[in-house]
């Protein structure tokens, strides 16, 4: 993103995240930290090509996103796993199974029994295949997060992009997504270039190498991990205080 004012919370056009100045290269962790309703949910969603900014300009993989036609955006797409927080923003009315199979039809304009054996892999991947014919109602929240990932991830992306998934989550899951994402071998891969926002830093330490924060609508890099031993933002202080327990 170069130079990118991002509409934010509010909609009626008081929201902004403003001045975004932002390089992510491949194969680096990055995660931005913010309060809730700072903008960070659309701010994903401008880095992935989903929301236009409202000034400045946005490169996916190289690419002005402004300047693609349908097609080709929707070929870029392709290479983004977005994960929403708060379960994923799974289809209520599909099954597990066919939620996380629903990429792999669309793209391929092929039916549910042309991509079988592809999905029994993802799910057991995932842990959910005892779940696969359940509604998302009738799953744990925690289990409609996981498969909200294995659905981000069907078409093996190369970019990750989380918004805030472990707010949800008790401590055991939220060991298994960092396993996951640190490098755990589930027989799925993880991309190697992963970008998560949060209100809650403390669980990321040990995933991100580069840290960013979103403060009073304005973009701030923050740096590695050393950046964050003695913080003298206030709002980076409270991001990393013990016994956040903001949703």
């Amino acid at each position: 993103m170069h130079g990118c004012t991002i509409a934010a919370a509010d909609e009626a056009g008081h929201g902004r995240v403003r001045d975004v100045d932002w390089c992510v290269l491949s194969g680096e962790r990055w995660v931005v930290g913010g309060l809730p309703g700072s903008g960070k949910t659309r701010l994903l969603e401008t880095a992935a090509g989903l929301c236009p900014p409202l000034a400045g300009q946005v490169r996916l993989l190289g690419r002005d996103v402004a300047t693609l036609g349908e097609r080709e955006a929707r070929v870029l797409r392709r290479q983004v796993g977005f994960v929403y927080g708060d379960g994923g923003r799974l289809m209520s009315h599909l099954t597990l199974a066919q939620n996380l199979a629903l990429p792999l039809c669309y793209h391929r304009n092929c039916e549910l029994e042309a991509v079988a054996d592809e999905l029994d892999q993802l799910l057991a991947a995932f842990g959910l295949e005892a779940m696969a014919r359940r509604l998302p109602s009738q799953v744990n929240p925690a289990f409609r997060q996981r498969a909200a990932l294995a659905r981000a991830l069907a078409l093996q992306p190369q970019v990750l992009l989380l918004d805030n998934p472990l707010a949800p989550l008790n401590t055991a899951h939220t060991h298994w997504w960092l396993d996951f994402l640190n490098g755990t071998d589930i027989g799925w891969p993880c991309p190697a270039t992963v970008v998560a926002v949060t209100d809650d830093l403390r669980p990321w330490l040990d995933v991100a190498g580069r840290f960013a924060l979103i403060r009073d609508t304005r973009w701030l890099v923050v740096g590695g991990r050393e950046r964050l031993s003695a913080p003298v933002e206030p709002v980076l202080r409270e991001l990393l205080a013990a016994g956040n327990a903001r949703t």
